[in-house]
């Protein structure tokens, strides 16, 4: 194996500059404990070297460490110490379920703090990634398998990583990364019961402001950004399950509208399931009853995991493909031309349509045009919005469902990409607000919100995020007045996992895609790719 050519300057523990003085507990969201073993919402931007942030310069990240220590004064509990709740901890409490639900300590000491790993790699930014301009132009698809995101992120065993493993480690960590040229790299990882996409923005946007006034820049947009606090506060999305205090029954009509919903419900502990891999039981240590009393246990309904369709050892190729602003408004007006007449009503968005050109190359790729097999766009909704009243884009938490769209193989390989928006759109206007309290109100009554799983990957499914419109690009920490160079949301690198970017201004998106290495192969030469211009 070859030499790294990142190395580790030093690593310490970073705390709020203005913790609080007394021990807080806080129990996370209902929703928080669902994606308690979900991969750690994660990012990584790169920048380029500028006249007042060389990176070689050590001044440039001891700014980056004194305004992460502020930013720590208002999300405290990113230091704090995530573990488990106890059946003492939820007595009393309107939803006493206690497996599986994450609580997080912080204050007063308590916490094993923000681990920051500061490095220095000895490449030039431009032998990692292609520059801005030529993302627009040459290299709008860019195989970035190569690209290096587990040197760039920090290699920190976080809270939960193992469900069985917490104490003592930190639920987030903070890499700083400098390069031969000046440039560098900062990448933020946090575990997704504390994090989702929209939260790490708030949290990345903030940081960068305070970093922005330690570089001398003292417009109002820093004032504004500071001035937004994050709303901690769990139990304000729990409040829209509508539980009933000493009376913790479920809901019937609540429990069929949840489980009427495009949402999966892959059972984790189904031994018995085809193609059980032998590293699953290790997997669900910590959140899973003993097995004499899981036996004598009424489980709600749940489906075998399709494990036999997921390969976990086939190669996988990740590849970027910036669709310009223009590709994409051809793509929202033949998906307007192309709706079929079910769907009429249908308003799609450009989000909707790139992804489903994507799916249908995918499927495509796949080889599934005579296959009646299911297939599966299961998709990343947030719920903010969906509640009523609705929560600020400043709650903190990860407050998201993955819901999905289904079609067999053929259909979905030739359908026209109005059918696929349109049904996207459908399914997404199906979350109304009682519908996402009664899921809500569902998962509340789970044996363990780590027992189900709403996705799966693999030759059927794949499964997407979206980071469209969280400014993503425009996180500026040094006052350069410009984008990163390339930001990166880092995910595994597994077969079906998508991702969209917004990139600043431009109005382009930039989309990331992991498949089976044959797949990608045949993706990359379908001329379909190019249907609408790149």
């Amino acid at each position: 194996m070859a030499e790294s050519s990142c190395r580790i300057r030093y690593t310490r523990r970073v705390f709020p500059e203005n913790a609080p003085q007394e021990k807080i507990t806080t129990k996370l969201s209902i929703l928080d404990g669902t994606v308690g073993r979900y991969a750690p919402c994660s990012a990584i931007w790169l920048y380029d070297r500028a006249e007042n942030a060389d990176a070689r310069d050590p001044v440039v990240f001891e700014r980056l460490e004194r305004a992460l220590k502020k930013t720590l004064d208002d999300y405290p509990h990113y230091s704090g110490q995530l573990r488990w709740a106890s059946k003492e901890l939820v007595e009393g409490d309107v939803n006493p379920s206690y497996l599986g639900r994450p609580v997080v300590v912080y204050g007063a000491g308590e916490g094993p703090g923000v681990e920051l790993v500061v490095a220095e790699d000895s490449r030039e930014l431009g032998a990692i990634v292609p520059s801005r301009e030529e993302r627009s132009t040459g290299k709008q698809i860019w195989i970035a398998t190569d690209f290096p995101q587990d040197e760039l992120q920090p290699k920190t065993h976080l809270a939960f990583s193992r469900l069985s493993e917490f104490e003592g480690l930190p639920g987030a960590a903070i890499q700083l990364t400098a390069f031969k040229c000046g440039g560098f790299a900062v990448s933020i990882k946090l575990m997704h019961c504390l994090s989702d996409a929209m939260c790490l923005m708030q949290f990345a946007h903030t940081w960068a402001a305070h970093s922005r006034s330690l570089f001398g820049d003292d417009s109002p947009d820093i004032a504004r950004i500071i001035n937004e606090k994050p709303l901690f506060d769990p139990s304000q999305l729990d409040q829209h399950a509508h539980l009933t205090a000493g009376a913790f029954k479920p809901n019937a009509e609540m429990i069929d509208k949840a489980r009427s919903l495009p949402v999966h419900r892959y059972d984790w502990w189904a031994a018995n399931a085809p193609g059980f891999p032998s590293w699953a039981p290790m997997a669900n240590e910590g959140t899973i009853p003993p097995a004499e009393e899981l036996a004598s246990l009424e489980l709600s309904p749940a489906t075998f995991p399709p494990w036999p369709t997921w390969d976990m050892g086939l190669p996988v190729e990740h590849v970027q493909i910036r669709f310009k602003a223009e590709i994409l408004a051809k793509m929202k007006r033949a998906a307007e031309a192309s709706l079929p007449e079910s769907l009429n009503g249908q308003r799609v968005s450009r989000l909707d349509v790139a992804l489903a050109h994507i799916w249908i190359l995918i499927n495509r790729a796949r080889q599934h045009e005579n296959s009646q097999r299911l297939v599966y766009l299961n998709v990343t909704l947030g719920l903010r919005s969906r509640v009523e009243p609705p929560l600020p884009d400043t709650f903190v938490g990860s407050p998201i469902v993955l819901a999905h769209i289904t079609k067999t193989g053929s259909e979905a390989s030739a359908a026209t990409i109005g059918e696929i928006a349109g049904s996207l759109r459908e399914t997404m206007s199906r979350f109304t607000p009682d519908a996402v309290s009664a899921f809500i109100h569902d998962a509340a009554f789970e044996t363990s919100p780590q027992r189900l799983w709403q996705a799966f990957l693999g030759s059927q499914h794949c499964l997407v995020t979206s980071w469209v419109r969280a400014r993503a690009y425009e996180v500026d920490f040094c006052a350069t007045k410009q984008p990163a160079v390339y930001v990166q949301g880092v995910m595994p690198r597994l077969d079906g996992l998508v991702q969209v970017i917004d990139i600043a201004e431009t109005g382009d998106f930039d989309i990331s895609v992991s498949l089976e290495k044959e797949a990608m192969q045949r993706l990359l030469q379908d001329p379909m790719l190019r249907e609408y211009g790149l």
